[in-house]
């Protein structure tokens, strides 16, 4: 059964990934245009995760793990990164339907997944930058020692 907020995001699908996308894009450090390679894979995405919002069939597991991988290497706060679900529903909640909050608990399910999924990204990027610096110092040990 669809809902009417879902079938008039259905209706108005490209109109709203692009305001999302464009919103996503110019969130990025360094302006990054439309045709970065960021860019792109943000907006390859969203398309799926746009989907899982309005069909709870779908699932966002694989869309969510890729753009928070994008999201969790740009320097840009987590709270930020993490914006783009809430982003959603104010382009969602501005189209023209007669309910009351009409995607809240999906955007906050996702969320939740999207906020697991950034900080494991975030606990491998620091877990790298760890091991690098012990290897850098066990080389520098070995130099000093020969």
């Amino acid at each position: 059964m669809t809902r009417a907020w879902e079938q008039k995001v259905n209706e108005n699908r490209e109109v709203v990934l692009d305001r999302w996308v464009s919103s996503i894009v110019a969130m990025l450090p360094g302006s990054k245009s439309g045709g970065s390679l960021v860019a792109s894979a943000i907006a390859a995405e969203l398309g799926g995760l746009l989907d899982a919002v309005t069909d709870h069939s779908a699932s966002a597991a694989e869309s969510i793990v890729r753009i928070t991988r994008i999201l969790a290497v740009q320097e840009i706060p987590p709270s930020k990164a993490l914006s783009i679900l809430f982003q959603l529903r104010g382009l969602i909640e501005a189209l023209p339907v007669e309910c009351d909050h009409p995607c809240r608990d999906r955007l906050e399910e996702l969320t939740l997944q999207a906020f697991d999924s950034y900080m494991k990204h975030r606990e491998t990027i620091y877990q790298l930058k760890f091991d690098e610096g012990r290897r850098k110092m066990h080389m520098a040990l070995r130099r000093a020692e020969a």
